[in-house]
């Protein structure tokens, strides 16, 4: 009897598939791979039967932690170091981010959520910013977003987030040339802003300058 594969997006589990029409398919190097003979989901490119399809493109160049997937199907962890990952953007517009011990899933943040969070820290900095301008701002903006949380006070309530586009955690000067780069948007008579409807990543002019994106998480999966 022939072997059937079955292959997991890190969404769901598509297959069975035959060995023929699996090589047909667009798998990467990590995407994850079962079949009966297996104990577990394991990564395309670890598949003696499937490494031809590897050796001709070598990997890319990663020079953060390369990390395994694993199927979802383990308990949530909370104990998360945000600051090495390996982003990998899917095609139903969403992305998820590989780090050591989980894989967390993400959605584009909407404008909505994006305009209430920033009205709601615009009310928590607007008296120190009417008293001394700017710095109050800088401040508050920068040192959050490159916080453990990655996000302000607004954007928590919003359940968005600010991420680096490599899957890095945000620095101070990203998160500081972000904010920033909020000017040149009243400067392109709020051009900048109206990036966001017509950016495939819902960034505005600032995102894309300091190369950050806005997200909600969908799902975590622990991958012990």
């Amino acid at each position: 009897m022939e072997q059937k594969y079955f292959i997991h997006d890190g969404i769901g589990k598509k297959g069975p598939y035959t060995l023929e029409e699996l090589r047909k398919l667009e798998i990467k190097r990590y995407t994850l791979i079962w079949h009966g003979a297996l104990n577990n989901w394991t990564e395309a490119d670890k598949l003696y039967e499937l490494k031809s399809l590897f050796e001709a493109t070598p990997p890319p160049i990663n020079l953060r932690k390369e990390i395994q997937k694993v199927p979802p199907s383990l308990p949530q962890t909370t104990n998360v170091d945000y600051r090495t990952g390996r982003i990998e953007y899917l095609k139903d517009n969403t992305l998820q981010i590989h780090y050591e011990n989980v894989i967390i899933q993400y959605r584009y943040a909407n404008f909505g959520e994006r305009l209430l969070a920033r009205i709601l820290d615009i009310f928590i900095i607007i008296i120190p910013a009417a008293i001394i301008p700017i710095l109050p701002g800088w401040l508050y903006f920068s040192l959050m977003h490159c916080s453990e949380s990655q996000q302000t006070i607004g954007q928590k309530a919003l359940n968005i987030k600010l991420l680096s586009t490599d899957g890095a955690k945000i620095n101070f000067g990203q998160s500081t040339g972000r904010f920033f780069g909020n000017i040149l948007n009243a400067l392109t008579f709020f051009i900048g802003f109206l990036m966001f409807f017509f950016n495939k990543r819902n960034q505005c002019l600032h995102d894309s300058l300091a190369s950050t994106i806005v997200v909600s998480e969908i799902r975590r999966i622990n991958k012990y």
